[in-house]
C-alpha cells in the first residue's frame, strides 16, 4: 500500500481525510494546507481523485429515513458509508495529528450539528447531492450547497427554497403543497416540479409532472397556471424574466450528478461544474470560455468532467493551487 510522510498513513486514507475536512465548515482556513499537501506530490493528487470518485458514487441520491433524522446521524452515515472503519479511525486520528486537538470537530462528530426538529431546514454540503423524505410522504431532492425551510402543521404544508436547487415529487394529499422562492411561490399537489436560485435570486421553475399555480407574490395576486413541461423563470421582487429572455435550463437529469445541453457557452457548463467542486475549473482564455459545446457531461465528477473537454477541445490541463486551469497547448 502506498506510503505517504503524514506520519506514514496510507495516502488513501490521507486523501479520504482531507475529502471530509474539505467538505466541512473550516475548508476556507485549510485551504493553504491543503493546497500544499495536494502539490507535493502527483501521487497525492491521484489518490484525491480517486477519493471524490468513491464519495460521489456514494453519496449522490443517498436517502435519509425520515425528515426528523440528525444532520450529525446524516453525516456520520456518509462517513461510513464511504470509509471501512479502520480507515475512518485512521483518518480522524490523522485529523487530529494534523490540525490539532483544538481544531474543528469533523463533520459527523459529536458537537457538529443538534437534533433536527419539524421546520429545521434541509441541507446539502458542497458536491452532495440527497434525497429527503418528507413527513407527508413526498419527497425532496437537494442539489449540491442547497437549502430547503420545510414547514408542516396547522392544516397547511409548505416549503421554500433558500438557495440552491430542489427536486420535490409531492405527494397528493387533501392540501396542494405551497412552495415559496424569493417573492414568488407555486402551488401543486400530485405533481413533481424543480426550483432553482442562482446568485441574482433569479428563480427557475420547472414543471415535470402534473399541474401548478404560479403567484408573483406568495401572498397576494392572481394565479396562472402551469403547464405540464412548462419552465417559469422571474426575478427577486417576482416580475417574470421577459419573453425571448435566455432562460436558464434546468437539466432532467441533475439528481443524478448529470446535465446534459444542445449548446451551451463552455463558461457557462463550468460555471455549473463548479458548483459541485472542491477546486474550481479556471478558464482564463477569453476565446476557450466562449467555445460552443453540446452533449451529456457528468459535470458533478470535477476531475473526469475537466478531463473530458480537454480532451474534446484539444486543451491542456494545469493544477495550480487555485483550481484546475483549462488552456491552449
Amino acid at each position: 500500500m502506498t506510503k505517504t510522510s503524514d506520519g506514514n498513513y496510507p495516502v488513501d486514507e490521507v486523501a479520504q481525510a482531507w475529502l471530509i475536512k474539505m467538505r466541512g465548515d473550516d475548508a476556507d482556513g485549510l485551504r493553504g494546507e491543503f493546497d500544499a499537501w495536494l502539490l507535493a506530490s502527483a501521487g497525492h493528487a491521484e489518490a484525491y481523485r480517486r477519493a471524490e470518485r468513491r464519495m460521489s458514487a456514494l453519496t449522490i441520491l443517498k436517502t435519509s429515513e425520515r425528515h426528523g433524522t440528525s444532520h450529525a446521524e446524516e453525516r456520520r452515515g456518509r462517513v461510513r458509508g464511504w470509509l471501512p472503519w479502520g480507515a475512518a479511525a485512521t483518518a480522524i486520528a490523522l485529523l487530529i495529528l494534523a490540525f490539532g486537538a483544538g481544531g474543528a470537530s469533523l463533520p459527523g462528530q459529536p458537537g457538529s450539528a443538534s437534533i433536527a426538529r419539524a421546520a429545521e431546514p434541509l441541507v446539502t454540503q458542497r458536491g452532495e447531492i440527497r434525497t429527503f423524505r418528507l413527513a407527508d410522504g413526498s419527497s425532496a431532492t437537494l442539489d449540491t450547497d442547497s437549502r430547503l425551510d420545510v414547514a408542516f402543521g396547522n392544516g397547511e404544508r409548505s416549503v421554500r427554497l433558500i438557495k440552491g436547487r430542489v427536486r420535490l415529487a409531492i405527494a397528493k394529499q387533501p392540501v396542494p403543497l405551497h412552495i415559496a422562492a424569493e417573492q414568488g411561490a407555486t402551488t401543486a399537489n400530485d405533481a413533481e416540479i424543480d426550483l432553482s436560485i442562482d446568485e441574482a435570486g433569479t428563480v427557475t421553475t420547472a414543471l415535470r409532472r402534473g399541474d401548478a399555480d404560479w403567484r408573483p407574490d406568495a401572498k397576494f395576486g392572481a394565479a396562472k397556471p402551469l403547464s405540464e413541461g412548462q419552465t417559469l423563470t422571474y426575478r427577486r421582487d417576482g416580475q417574470l424574466q421577459p419573453a425571448g429572455s435566455a432562460a436558464p435550463d434546468i437539466p432532467a437529469s441533475w439528481p443524478e450528478g448529470w446535465a446534459e445541453y444542445r449548446s451551451i457557452r463552455l463558461d457557462r457548463l463550468v460555471a455549473e461544474a463548479n458548483r459541485y467542486a472542491v477546486r474550481p475549473i479556471i478558464i482564463e482564455d477569453g476565446k476557450i470560455a466562449a467555445l460552443e459545446v453540446s452533449g451529456r457531461f457528468h459535470i458533478s465528477q470535477t476531475e473526469d468532467f475537466a478531463e473530458r473537454i480537454a480532451r474534446l477541445f484539444g486543451l491542456g490541463i494545469e493544477r495550480r493551487a487555485d483550481g484546475i486551469h483549462l488552456r491552449r497547448r
